[in-house]
């Protein structure tokens, strides 16, 4: 039989060749624990190093982000500040009456005070590090101890998501205790790593090795096992959260598609940035560890954060149809315009980080979410101006390939089925014919036609027709641990409605009965895939064969066979034969052979407007073996070629001039032929101007302590001005020649919002020219950007807004930020 525990073991090795280098420069008081890793490089073991602070924070950072608040420099020190007047940021913070032997999520107990104590842990450590005030380091570790120690029970159906919620918070001030404070002893991180191992880790995990629930809840489940693997020098838990983040296609990278959309997207914005911002952080805290997964399919998550700020900056994108194991969904009805979260300036900026800083990569949409997105008290402790830090990927996937079978089934009656079935192939097309009596569940009587595969494997098919023999006929994909009726089992079907049934019979399944068994939501779901990894069986559903969403996952436990049975199944629900017909029919080890088809046009284009080139990504094509993209400087349909034989589903166009609107299709093709066009998307490159607002100093009319906040680069903190009508000056301390400025509007009341206005500079902060009048402005929504060109510009050290009216609040006035912008050569 096979051997769960050395299966388990190769798994981790493969995740396991990276070496992790440590700096020992930027190791704290206690430095990096080390041990044997698993990693090896032919026959030469190699020593895995972890390094402390490493949960998506170095020491480098810190000391960075420390040199820029003790500077003044803005945004860091304005969201420094919001940080200190945090109510869990004052020495005064004495908990929330806790700690507690039990906490529990679902029904709640006592989890307010856990959530309270655990940013308080972040934000007493953080304030440490920035002050070194050595009080706030004292009750940050009085309050983390005390949980470790008192705290024996983590419990309650939804446990997993307020330990991912939380875990930065938790673990992060932990790493700046154990790494910066003198302090701290190693019998407190002993303590600390106890507390993790035996209380936390398993919560975040309650239901067993890889059930975890769909989307943004597995996230959160990894990002806390994660973290905390790190606190833990857990190289063997950490290379696991590693291998389940690239292989499990309902809640890590893989719960994607080619054009970014992860698998809560189109639930609510709220739940999708909570399973982008996991893997982000997730993705960041690996890459603190020498671990790049940034890389992943084709740059996946910047694909995924592109696609969030695009859909929430209201470009107008039409959605593919996805899902979770909790829904699959066909079309986009959630709240677009989502500004939760600070817009997302977490997760964004980590993103822009990696991909913009690190890689030299182009994010336009996240860059242009960026401009407006506050910089707040946790969200700064990302932000960077540069980044060289490297990383290595991890080794490749074993992630199993198909190709078309021609011949090769044996076929079984499985359950008595009767009269007996069978399987012919001709011209690219299976008909299968089965009698039998459904196959949910016990009632496991079918026509199976199948091939044993030994190791990891995978089966896609399109049923193509199916005979209505009765109401419950299904024709599908199957994967079982042996011939035997009721063994252990998955299978993915299409029933006479269109709809698409799953069944995880005898697997172990997060959420019990009501996830193995379910029909997914109504629409274009002819395709059906089963693919098996390991003990792991995913069952897929798409609307096109490339498009999957992964919609059902099981476990086999031991003894787990290292051969299965994987084919085609047809029951006919009556005592007479169900000709059923499926086609694009491929598994692994298939011989191939079967006719080339033209492949179908990607579902999907999305062109993004960059600085001198413009980022294309598609969805992929079920067959294709390469791709066309088409441009034109019209929407009038006359596209020229400007790249062929690209093999991905991404392609930059650098050639490209900014400021002009260019149109896109792609097609695709193989020995077949040529596809259709895609839809078109269309782009406008431009290089973006520069703000000079940044290093001199702002008053008001008011003679105000405020006026500076309008200048700070951050939206979280703006202008607010007792009275109707005054001026905002700023003091650049040399000449310049603007060509723009722009006003961001505050998130206050928006009668307070300014209406009219004299732009206008000076020489000597006394004698003002007006260069730019505007009456009547309105801004449509918080944080609304509003440019506005110079016509005859000069050079003056002095610009200030002379505000003479708002839009109708008789107190205050006021503004996000205020840019003064010029162009600087490309």
């Amino acid at each position: 039989m096979f051997n769960t525990t050395n299966f388990t073991r190769a798994l981790l090795l493969l995740t396991s060749a990276v070496l992790i280098a440590c700096n020992n420069e930027e190791v704290g008081n206690e430095g990096s624990a080390s041990s044997e890793g698993a990693a090896r490089s032919g026959d030469s073991p190699q020593v895995r190093v972890i390094k402390h602070p490493g949960a998506g924070l170095t020491l480098s950072d810190l000391q960075t982000l420390k040199a820029n608040v003790d500077q003044g420099k803005e945004p860091w020190k304005s969201a420094f500040n919001q940080l200190a007047n945090s109510p869990t940021s004052r020495l005064s913070y004495a908990g929330r009456g806790g700690p507690f032997a039990k906490v529990s999520r679902a029904p709640d107990e006592n989890l307010n005070a856990w959530r309270s104590d655990m940013v308080a842990i972040s934000d007493l450590s953080r304030m440490w590090y920035f002050t070194q005030n050595e009080q706030y380091a004292v009750n940050a570790r009085k309050l983390l101890l005390g949980w470790a120690t008192t705290h024996v029970e983590f419990s309650g159906r939804e446990s997993m998501l307020d330990l991912g919620d939380y875990a930065f918070a938790f673990v992060g001030g932990a790493e700046i205790l154990r790494s910066t404070y003198p302090g701290w002893t190693e019998a407190d991180t002993a303590t600390v790593k106890k507390y993790f191992k035996n209380v936390l880790m398993p919560a975040a995990n309650p239901y067993g090795e890889s059930s975890f629930g769909a989307a943004n809840k597995g996230a959160l489940s990894l990002l806390a096992l994660g973290l905390m693997a790190i606190y833990n020098d857990d190289i063997e838990t950490l290379d696991k959260v590693v291998y389940q983040t690239r292989t499990l296609a309902h809640i890590g990278l893989r719960n994607s598609n080619d054009i970014g959309m992860l698998g809560d997207y189109l639930r609510d914005q709220g739940h999708a940035y909570g399973q982008l911002a996991s893997l982000t952080m997730l993705a960041e805290a690996l890459w603190t560890q020498g671990i790049d997964i940034y890389s992943d399919f084709d740059n996946r998550l910047l694909a995924a954060g592109e696609y969030f700020a695009r859909v929430n900056e209201l470009v107008p994108t039409t959605a593919l149809p996805f899902g979770t194991t909790d829904r699959y969904y066909t079309s986009d009805v959630t709240n677009r315009g989502w500004d939760g979260a600070n817009g997302g300036s977490g997760a964004l900026t980590q993103l822009y980080n990696a991909y913009v800083l690190r890689k030299g990569l182009q994010a336009p949409f996240i860059a242009q979410r960026r401009l407006w997105t506050p910089v707040g008290g946790s969200s700064f402790m990302f932000l960077k101006e540069s980044d060289t830090s490297k990383a290595t990927p991890p080794p490749p996937l074993p992630i199993p390939s198909a190709t078309s079978i021609t011949s090769g089934f044996s076929g079984a009656d499985i359950g008595g089925a009767s009269p007996a079935g069978a399987a012919t192939y001709a011209n690219g097309i299976w008909n299968v014919a089965g009698a039998g009596y459904d196959i949910w569940g016990e009632r496991d009587s079918c026509h199976f036609a199948y091939k044993a595969i030994t190791g990891n494997s995978a089966i896609i098919a399109k049923v193509e027709s199916l005979q209505n023999t009765h109401p419950s006929a299904v024709a599908g994909v199957m994967m079982r641990t042996s011939l035997d009726q009721g063994a252990p089992r998955a299978w993915m079907a299409i029933n006479n409605k269109g709809e698409a049934l799953q069944n995880m019979t005898k697997l172990a399944v997060y959420g019990g009965s009501n996830y193995a068994n379910k029909v997914a939501s109504s629409g274009p779901t002819y395709w059906v895939k089963l693919e098996r990894i390991g003990n792991i069986i995913t069952g897929y559903v798409s609307p096109d064969g490339t498009n999957w969403a992964a919609t059902n996952v099981g476990r086999i436990d031991a003894p787990v066979p290292d051969t299965i049975y994987v084919g085609l199944v047809v029951s006919s629900v009556t005592s007479k034969l169900n000709n059923s017909v499926f086609s694009n029919v491929q598994i692994t080890g298939g011989g191939g052979g079967a006719p080339s088809v033209i492949p179908a046009a990607p579902a999907m284009l999305l062109a993004s407007p960059g600085d001198g080139a413009v980022p294309l990504r598609w969805q992929a094509s079920f067959g294709a073996a390469s791709y066309t993209v088409n441009r034109s400087t019209s929407s009038d349909g006359r596209y020229s070629t400007i790249a062929s034989g690209v093999t991905g589903s991404s392609y930059t166009d650098k050639s490209v001039t900014n400021g002009t609107t260019y149109y896109y299709t792609v097609t695709a093709t193989n020995s077949a032929g040529t596809s259709g066009s895609s839809p078109a998307d269309s782009a406008t490159p431009f290089h973006p101007m520069v703000n000079v607002a940044t290093s001199g100093e702002a008053t008001d009319s008011g003679s105000t302590s405020g006026a500076m906040r309008a200048f700070d680069q951050n939206t979280g903190s703006g202008w607010f001005y007792r009275g109707t009508t005054g001026w905002l000056r700023y003091d650049l301390g040399y000449t310049e020649r603007l060509q723009r400025y722009a006003i961001r509007s505050a998130n206050g009341l928006v009668p307070r919002d300014p209406k009219d206005w004299q732009f206008q500079g000076s020489n000597d902060g006394a004698t003002w020219t007006t260069l730019d009048t505007q009456s009547n402005q309105a801004f449509a929504q918080r944080f609304e950007l509003k440019t506005y060109a110079i016509a005859n510009p000069s050079f003056y050290r002095y610009y200030r807004l002379n505000v003479t009216a708002n839009n109708g609040d008789v107190v205050f006035t006021d503004l996000g930020e205020f840019e003064l912008l010029v162009s600087k050569p490309q």
